[in-house]
């Protein structure tokens, strides 16, 4: 086969297309320190990386879901925690309030502060966490609790809040407000504890209304034995979304971050190549009909 001054000549411009489109996948490389700058660079490595990118957003979102679950279970620990001092000072007051030589004016004196601690539990039963009413159940932009104590939000399985805290892992972390105040007949002891002391019913104040404190006072003391439970284990699934969160961050950049010492160095040996061809280019097409004729 004849060869051909217009072959010559595309041979050499393919050539340099080659040559430039090595230096341009380098250049983009260097910009954005990637080896894959785009799918078509290299397909299989493309595909991995948009797998794990997309993994990694899923464990951001889970991080953000336990920290917004350790949150909201330090907050109802802490609210828990202050509720069982103020039931306590209850407690105190009530075996004040039933010993015999007490007159009537002191313990009308205790139903008094009796009656502000009732307040204060009903302001702790409306505690919030972001702007949320922790013991609400799901209704979390209505406050549960009226001034008298009376329950307005939902409880049992229509009150759990899950969040989802890895893969296919959720975790219930709202403790429901009725058990925690209503069942436990806070609401309802404070209020008879007040009515005996001002009444001046001793008998009741050192038995039924005793008793009820000490059963509400125990059953606030579970509810937080479960809530450090919980932190425990949002604290361990914290630690394993960022160890793993990492080990996949450590696999993107092995598949897809440049060693830019390298690609430096190659870049400019691929400029000398693409600068050489040119020059050998330039020297085989230089010759005219004349050149050829002489």
């Amino acid at each position: 086969m004849r060869v051909t001054n217009r072959m010559i000549a595309q041979t050499v411009l393919n050539n340099l297309g080659i040559n430039m489109n090595k230096l341009q996948k380098q250049q983009d490389q260097m910009s954005s320190l990637h080896v894959v700058a785009r799918t078509s660079d290299d397909p299989v490595i493309a595909t991995r990386v948009l797998t794990l990118n997309s993994v990694l957003k899923q464990h951001d979102q889970y991080e953000r879901n336990i920290g917004d679950a350790l949150g909201w279970v330090q907050t109802t620990e802490n609210t828990l925690g202050n509720l069982n001092d103020v039931l306590q000072r209850a407690r105190e007051l009530a075996v004040y309030g039933a010993n015999g030589t007490l007159d009537q004016a002191g313990r009308e004196a205790i139903a008094m502060e009796i009656e502000q601690i009732f307040d204060n539990v009903a302001q702790l039963a409306n505690t919030s966490y972001a702007g949320r009413y922790i013991f609400g159940g799901t209704m979390t932009a209505t406050r549960p609790f009226d001034s008298a104590g009376g329950y307005s939000g939902n409880s049992g399985a229509d009150g759990r809040m899950d969040w989802e805290i890895s893969q296919g892992m959720t975790m219930t972390v709202n403790i429901d407000g009725e058990v925690a105040f209503s069942n436990t007949g806070i609401f309802t002891t404070l209020d008879n504890l007040k009515t005996h002391l001002q009444s001046g019913d001793i008998v009741s104040i050192g038995g039924a209304d005793l008793a009820g404190l000490d059963t509400a006072i125990n059953d606030v003391l579970n509810l937080r034995a479960s809530l450090g439970a919980k932190a425990n284990r949002l604290e361990t699934a914290q630690k394993q979304a960022g160890d793993e969160k990492i080990n996949y961050e450590a696999l993107v950049s092995k598949l897809n971050d440049v060693d830019l010492a390298r690609l430096v160095t190659d870049f400019k040996l691929q400029e000398n190549v693409y600068q050489a061809a040119l020059d050998v280019g330039a020297r085989i097409l230089k010759p005219t009909l004349v050149d050829f004729l002489r």
